[in-house]
């Protein structure tokens, strides 16, 4: 089965549209609502993500593993990084205000998917518009991600914007993940840990979920859970000097779902830097394989992708992990469960 290469825009939406749109932004909370029912299997997926580099991470082998099941996917990146749900709130308000307002357009055209021509940034209710969207998800910043109270009004005012625009797709959020071990955070002796975080944000998720009737991608879940299995288990290498590491070397860092420590060059100078925060290969595989089974309703068991960097026996057990997080499961091993909030 060939890949969607074309799409047929939409209509444009009126102008009158986006001014009656922005007084229904400003309403109040609506109450809670019941998650819809976890989707049927489906052979294809039109698929826009408000969100950051977390989502860019999660995202970024979904192709690939969705062309290997041999199912077709539409896909539109409307992420920014280190973007809050109140910052893509306020280029939404600004897009609504004045079409033309370049704050109201931050996110980088693709004319291929949106079929929107001639223009480098386009604003979110031009991309809500432009497809007949299946999907669209939601995340918060992850600094704030287990701080609920910057959720709202900021998050209403999205979704609402969502079903007006974009009526067909159902909104979905991305439950990100916490950081890894050795995070700076959880060094200040404070008793802030990485179980914290994460408890933290899937309470705040969770919160955020019942408010607006939304299912969860939980992609934070199935970090925690890769992360408490021997196989994912990360340790500081103890044998290397942090505070003196020898150019172009690295620690082990065997087990991380984190990028982790690395060399970087910046205005001609080598620094030797942590990144506790973005997924590496096999957190970008294990989140993009929660992504699959949540839009697509399919066991990720039936993807044969695996990314260069990784075994087909670490991917196995990455895509065992992320169907037994999405049935809400624990998955297996010595260690299955541990860092999990209770739901």
């Amino acid at each position: 089965m060939k890949p969607i290469t074309r799409l047929v825009r939409r209509a444009q939406f009126p102008l009158s549209a986006f001014v009656i749109l922005g007084v229904v932004c400003l309403a109040q909370n609506s109450p809670a609502q019941t998650p819809p029912p976890k989707p049927a299997s489906r052979d294809a997926a039109k698929v826009l993500t408000i969100g950051n580099s977390f989502a860019d991470n999660a995202t970024e082998f979904l192709p690939q593993i969705v062309e290997s099941t041999g199912r077709q996917l539409v896909l539109f990146r409307a992420n920014l990084g280190g973007c809050s749900l109140e910052r893509h709130a306020r280029h939404l308000r600004a897009a609504l205000a004045n079409p033309d307002d370049p704050k109201g357009s931050p996110y980088a055209n693709n004319a291929g998917v949106l079929g929107i021509a001639g223009k480098k940034k386009v604003s979110l209710p031009e991309a809500l518009a432009a497809v007949e969207w299946d999907f669209v998800t939601i995340q918060e910043w992850s600094q704030r991600s287990f701080k609920p109270e910057h959720q709202e009004p900021h998050a209403k005012q999205l979704i609402d914007a969502i079903r007006k625009l974009a009526p067909t797709a159902e909104i979905v959020i991305h439950q990100t993940w916490a950081y890894r071990e050795d995070h700076a955070w959880y060094q200040k002796g404070d008793g802030f840990t990485q179980q914290k975080m994460h408890a933290g944000l899937r309470a705040a998720y969770k919160e955020l979920s019942a408010r607006h009737g939304l299912r969860i991608l939980p992609s934070g879940d199935a970090m925690q859970a890769a992360r408490a299995t021997p196989r994912w288990t990360y340790e500081p290498d103890k044998n290397f000097d942090f505070k003196n590491p020898p150019e172009g070397k690295l620690p082990g860092q065997k087990g991380s779902l984190n990028v982790g420590w690395r060399w970087r060059t910046k205005n001609g100078r080598r620094t030797f830097s942590l990144d506790a925060i973005h997924a590496n290969t096999a957190g970008k595989y294990l989140t993009g394989c929660v992504f699959f089974e949540g839009l697509y309703g399919t066991d990720c068991a039936r993807v044969r992708f695996v990314p260069e960097d990784l075994t087909g026996e670490d991917a196995a057990d990455l895509r065992r992990i992320a169907h037994s997080v999405s049935l809400g499961k624990k998955p297996g091993g010595a260690k299955a469960g541990a860092g999990l909030a209770k739901p």
